[in-house]
């Protein structure tokens, strides 16, 4: 079986450039952005559908064990498109549940570097064209990319804790999550105008 030859950047920008085109005949929704963003964000996790609520999308965790977290994140969109809010609350069995509000911007994305491993990712070596077919895990990077504050309800501690990510991670293990996750980076490239994607 003949090895497919990785693309070259030229070849990679024609295509994206295609699949905006077929973006820009049909604007994306406000439910389309957000679901663009629960996967960039690892919410929609083997296409979980989320329940609607007006115009935010609430997703919950998968409780197996009466022990295990209860999660549940609430995303909508901020304002414009390509910036969304998430509220999520995180609660252990008979404990103060803990809140974070984030920001996440995916026009702020000015680097996509892709891996065929998670080893390779990890190790940050033999990165290969986002667009190859042998590419399993996506890094998105950015200056303020991802921006939370965890605050808990105890009333022990009323201080926010403030983070500030520049790194989002996704997977591209199956045919799935690789159709999942060209969707989303088509948007990211096309309706975010994200500086990763512009021809240098």
């Amino acid at each position: 079986m003949c090895r497919k030859t990785r693309a070259t950047f030229g070849a990679m920008m024609l295509a994206l450039a295609c699949q905006t085109a077929a973006f820009a005949q049909d604007t994306p929704t406000d439910a389309d952005m957000r679901g663009v963003h629960a996967v960039l964000l690892g919410l929609a996790q083997d296409g979980a559908e989320p329940e609607r609520d007006g115009s935010a999308d609430v997703f919950y965790s998968i409780v197996e064990t009466p022990e295990a977290p209860r999660l549940v994140t609430r995303l909508e969109v901020s304002g414009a498109p390509c910036r969304a809010r998430t509220t999520t609350a995180l609660q252990f069995p008979g404990k103060w549940a803990t809140l974070t509000f984030a920001l996440v911007d995916l026009s702020r994305v000015t680097a996509i570097t892709a891996y065929a491993s998670v080893d390779d990712m990890i190790a940050e070596v033999n990165p290969v064209p986002f667009d190859a077919p042998e590419a399993e895990q996506i890094v998105l990077t950015g200056k303020g990319l991802y921006c939370s504050s965890r605050l808990s309800l105890s009333g022990e501690n009323t201080a926010a804790d403030e983070t500030c990510s520049d790194r989002l991670d996704l997977p591209m293990t199956d045919r799935e999550q690789k159709a999942r996750g060209q969707h989303a980076l088509a948007i990211v490239a096309g309706v975010c105008k994200a500086p990763a994607f512009r021809r240098r």
